[in-house]
């Protein structure tokens, strides 16, 4: 296997932190814990059986890699950067990290807790950014690390109306800056891509500088992350396309669609980066001391374990996620054993976690979780295979036995209108009408299939069952209009 400059920065660092862990206590593990760990030889090979599930229906693309005590024992790329272009994907392609941003913040904020220049019990009020004192008063920094600050999410109607001109912290901390919080600060965890726009804020107050030179100066500078970019997606070179993978197998461009980012979301970056960032932040002092990492790794909570107690402990997992139209990233790491799985997609779905957890489940001597297709795709196969008739009369039946459960009515639907915008309006009939056996008490079902009947010119139908969907909810808007409509 060649090795970049990034892969040789990275296995030095690798082998640094071995040095670092070998205390006594870290040194001493449990030998039979370790003697159920897979080797190398078979996560590398049930590796490749995982991601082949994922890559034969197109699903995944971008690229895995393991690090395992000082090597690089699995790193491989898959699928197209640019489709159109033919451009391949390599390890060094950069592509959208998604939430895993929020940890980058994370470490930042930490550093000003460290330096004395914050404490994670700072009101909001403090660092006056136009909040209503009610609000201001209440919040904690700490309430925003934790997601329990009581602020909802950023994704509101304003904000899809807007989002692609909102290109920076100003830009977007308005949407929520006066609005009703949804919980009482403390008490109640609700993800929050805003709570961490806030303290994005709150670092531009304090240093009085763009957040792109904080997160420049104060992590990637300082650990050599070259190949990471906080910029806006038109300003990043060596990027991989973002595909939507549609309900029918698809991919769909959306790189010219994507969310501008912020703190809380956005950045590019690559697997032997991501892995050097959290590998600096784990086991080094570089980024921060082992207080700070103790306050992180209990949680934000004032420290119940030290770091050294969470290096040894045989439960201390860390993972972390990023997702959004287009993109799906994931990073496991088991702290003691010193394994960073890194998976980075420039498709979407959250594939990159469905493959990163079942490798470290490999790992740990387990078998993995059963693999399954997204579940649009699963039906558009089934109907393909099995015909119209059958699909109607077995379709939820085929579900259960796949394993499929808790899906609402709302896979289906998608794929139902995927396969109108595709023109094949009779096999949206047949899955229409699947899914109002599957749900006969949903009146979007009846509506869907009537507004398929609709475009296929069967008035009669289409008049069955937007009524059918208003006796079933007496206020549905669109058949209503619908039944006037055809009425006329």
């Amino acid at each position: 296997m060649k090795q970049t400059r990034s892969q040789t920065k990275l296995t030095y660092l690798l082998a640094f932190f071995l040095l670092i862990s070998s205390s006594s206590s870290i040194a001493s593990s449990d030998n039979k814990s370790a003697n159920s760990k897979a080797s190398d030889e078979l996560l590398i090979e049930k590796t490749n059986e995982i991601i082949k599930q994922y890559t034969d229906p197109g699903w995944f693309s971008g690229n895995v890699v393991i690090f395992k005590d000082d090597k690089v024992i699995y790193d491989k790329s898959f699928g197209f950067a640019d489709i159109e272009k033919k451009i391949r994907n390599t390890s060094s392609t950069k592509i959208r990290i998604g939430s895993i941003n929020k940890h980058f913040t994370a470490a930042l904020v930490m550093q000003k807790v460290q330096a004395g220049k914050i404490s994670l019990d700072d009101k909001l009020e403090k660092f006056e950014l136009g909040f209503p004192k009610h609000i201001a008063e209440k919040i904690t920094v700490r309430h925003l690390l934790k997601h329990t600050s009581g602020f909802g999410d950023i994704f509101n109607n304003e904000y899809f109306q807007t989002y692609r001109s909102l290109k920076n912290i100003n830009d977007k901390l308005p949407l929520l800056l006066d609005k009703p919080l949804i919980s009482e600060p403390g008490t109640q965890y609700n993800y929050s891509n805003y709570g961490y726009i806030v303290l994005g804020a709150i670092l531009e107050k304090l240093e009085r500088k763009s957040f792109q030179s904080i997160i420049n100066e104060n992590i990637l500078e300082v650990i050599k992350a070259d190949n990471t970019d906080y910029a806006l997606t038109e300003n990043v070179k060596g990027k991989a396309k973002s595909y939507h993978f549609t309900p029918l197998g698809e991919k769909i461009d959306r790189t010219g669609r994507l969310e501008n980012l912020t703190p809380d979301g956005g950045m590019y970056s690559t697997p032997y980066d991501i892995a050097l960032f959290y590998s600096k932040l784990f086991y080094s002092d570089e980024l921060l001391n082992d207080k700070s990492k103790a306050i992180i790794g209990n949680g934000y909570k004032e420290s119940t374990r030290t770091w050294i107690e969470i290096l040894n402990s045989d439960k201390a997992h860390w993972n972390s996620y990023g997702g959004g139209p287009g993109v799906s990233a994931a990073v496991e790491i088991l702290i003691k054993d010193k394994l960073i799985v890194i998976a980075l997609a420039n498709t979407d779905g959250l594939v990159a976690e469905h493959i990163s957890q079942r490798v470290v489940e490999v790992y740990q001597g387990k078998q993995y979780k059963k693999i399954r297709l997204p579940i649009a795709l699963f039906t558009k196969r089934l109907l393909e295979e099995k015909g119209d008739t059958y699909f109607v009369n077995n379709a939820k039946r085929e579900l259960a036995q796949a394993g499929y459960e808790n899906y609402g009515a709302r896979p289906l639907n998608k794929m139902g209108f995927a396969l109108i915008k595709s023109e094949q309006i009779s096999q949206a009939i047949s899955v229409f009408k699947a899914n109002t056996k599957i749900f006969p008490k949903e009146p979007n079902t009846f509506d869907s299939l009537a507004y398929a009947y609709e475009k296929n010119g069967d008035k009669t139908q289409a008049l069955l069952n937007y009524k059918k969907a208003l006796s079933l909810d007496s206020g549905f808007k669109s058949a209503k209009e619908a039944i006037l409509r055809l009425s006329q």
